[in-house]
């Protein structure tokens, strides 16, 4: 075992570690991506919660695992520190402020919706200014992750892969085989892997997507709160690939 790979968290109190994750959740502007890209820079290279190469390694599971990846990486980290309890309390935290603004938005939206219409400019101003902060949260992570040539051309062709309209989860499996057969040494069977995936691809597409089932607010409404649960939890059951798929 390597120096980096016995990084572990500080001690901390219950409560000290919930209020070090609720802050991440107070600051978690920008999506998954700019949350990861200021929890990694906070507790892996300021703090060492945990390795750089076994975060990497992490990430990567999360990603291919339904549900929101930067929470689970809380929640993971949450259990290293404080076992069970920790990771309950540091998922907790993480989610509470978002959970409780947007509980607030939802009244205002339907209880003030003269007003609401007012600040939906204010809104669009700020979803272009989260773009930048994507776009940086982006850089810094794959700074950390693309280590070498291979890495980046699977970077390259997954991006132009999702450019064209490829499903996530042919990009996911196929560049984690590929890298996994190119590292080994058997780069035909990695390119084998690749043609696989393109005449996939191509026979989904061919195939046409399906029109999925329309979700308005009535329909909602008037199948009750069980209903509007089933379908919040099928979601959650089914976001591989993290938010932006």
């Amino acid at each position: 075992m390597t120096v980096a790979d016995e990084s572990s968290p500080p001690a901390l109190t219950l409560p000290a570690l919930f209020l070090r994750f609720l802050r991440f959740g107070l600051l978690a502007f920008g999506g998954p991506v700019a949350q990861i890209a200021m929890i990694r820079r906070e507790l892996v290279d300021q703090e060492g919660w945990i390795s750089s190469a076994r975060f990497n390694r992490l990430l990567a599971v999360l990603q291919v695992l339904p549900g929101p990846e930067a929470h689970e990486l809380c929640v993971h980290l949450g259990m290293r520190a404080r076992g069970r309890i920790g990771g309950l309390l540091a998922g907790l935290g993480f989610m509470l402020p978002g959970f409780l603004i947007m509980m607030v938005i939802g009244w205002a939206y339907v209880s003030l919706a003269p007003v609401m219409g007012l600040l939906a400019g204010a809104f669009l101003g700020v979803q272009t200014a989260v773009i930048a902060v994507i776009v940086r949260a982006v850089h810094k992570i794959g700074s950390h992750i693309l280590e070498d040539l291979w890495l980046w051309a699977v970077a390259l062709a997954g991006f132009a892969a999702t450019l064209i309209g490829v499903g996530f989860w042919i990009v996911l499996l196929a560049g984690g085989l590929a890298y996994a057969l190119l590292k080994g040494g058997r780069a035909v069977f990695a390119g084998v892997i690749v043609l696989a995936a393109v005449g996939l691809a191509v026979w989904l597409r061919d195939l046409g997507d399906a029109p999925a089932p329309s979700a308005n607010l009535a329909a909602v409404g008037a199948t009750g709160t069980l209903a509007m649960f089933w379908t919040g939890l099928k979601a959650g059951l089914l976001t591989f690939g993290g938010a932006y798929t």
